[in-house]
């Protein structure tokens, strides 16, 4: 029996007694083929790599020109650990231990990731989607953050430092919890004759959450074609559960009160939101103010302001367009 193999790279020993004849083939060519073989990184491709291994094994696949490193445990399918380089992508988890960085460019920060770029303007960091030619979402040097589409499409939202103390949003600005604010604007005239009973003005209403709390302010530019007898009465529509008060501001509710939108009584109310109040009006516009800080209850809904003719008269009431609701939640 020969002695036992090497236990790296397998290579044959023969007896160490001198009573075994040196075979070229064995003892010498097969162990120069295998020391060759594994010199430096051994080439393979990712499905003909090396069956058993050893730890500290190296190899290069030829098909994916990526590099592995053996760690020795069992199954030897499992143990292969992938060492970067720059001619392939990466195919597994990088992880660095606390107080450790990611550096690129020599920056001298203590940030887990710390760049140095050529300019302000210079593109830190980019996130696309498959099939992207354009960034949706897109870092630059100086802090600058956009945002785009995606696809070919150009960024159309930055948020970025402007100067001393200033921070610029180009675009829009949506906010969808507390602190968001809407304008809802009249676009259109309405006008009602023949009715005495409230009901929901088309444009003048907004979408609340159950449970959220919003300052809510109606302003509403009326007139009415018939000054001596019909006016205009208000309520607003919640959502069950809901509660507070409004104010209502404007001109008093009685012919006594009014002389004209310039000259005359007003009325300074707190009210229940479905209690209707009038306003005295006239061919030119009065302006109406009503507000409340509202608690919605467990449904969510819509808050509208509703409105009717004092008297039904075949005479119109109007609401201009260009009243206008604003909306503002607070929690």
């Amino acid at each position: 029996m020969p002695e036992p193999s090497t236990s790296r790279l397998g290579l044959y020993k023969p007896l160490n007694d001198g009573s075994e004849l040196v075979n070229v083939q064995q003892d010498l060519n097969q162990n120069w083929d295998k020391i060759d073989l594994a010199a430096g990184f051994q080439a393979c491709t990712s499905t003909t790599r090396p069956s058993t291994p050893y730890s500290g094994k190296a190899i290069r696949e030829t098909d994916t020109a990526r590099t592995y490193v053996h760690n020795g445990s069992s199954p030897a399918s499992a143990g292969w650990v992938q060492i970067p380089n720059s001619a392939s992508t990466f195919d597994a988890d990088l992880d660095l231990t606390s107080g450790h960085q990611l550096n690129i460019g020599g920056s001298s920060s203590s940030a887990p990731l710390s760049t140095v770029l050529s300019s302000a303007s210079s593109n830190m960091i980019s996130s696309r989607v498959s099939g992207d030619t354009s960034s949706r979402w897109l870092v630059n040097a100086d802090g600058g953050i956009s945002w785009g589409p995606g696809g070919a499409a150009a960024l159309d939202v930055t948020l970025s430092r402007s100067g001393t103390g200033t921070l610029t949003l180009v675009g829009n600005l949506a906010v969808t919890g507390a602190g968001q604010e809407r304008y809802v604007i009249k676009p259109s005239d309405t006008a009602r004759t023949s009715v005495s009973t409230v009901a929901d003005d088309p444009h003048l209403t907004a979408t609340v959450v159950a449970g959220g709390i919003y300052l809510i302010r109606f302003v509403v530019f009326a007139t009415t074609a018939d000054p001596t007898s019909t006016d205009i009465r208000t309520a607003w529509n919640v959502p069950s559960g809901s509660t507070g008060l409004k104010l209502m501001h404007g001109s008093g509710d009685t012919a006594a009160d009014f002389g004209s939108g310039t000259n005359t009584r007003g009325r300074f109310a707190g009210r229940q939101y479905s209690t209707t109040g009038s306003y005295q009006s006239e061919a030119s516009a009065v302006a109406i103010l009503e507000e409340s800080i509202i608690t919605i209850g467990g449904t969510a809904g819509s808050v509208t302001l509703q409105w009717s003719q004092t008297v039904s008269d075949t005479d119109a009431v109007t609401v201009l367009a260009n009243s206008y609701m604003y909306i503002r939640r607070l929690a």
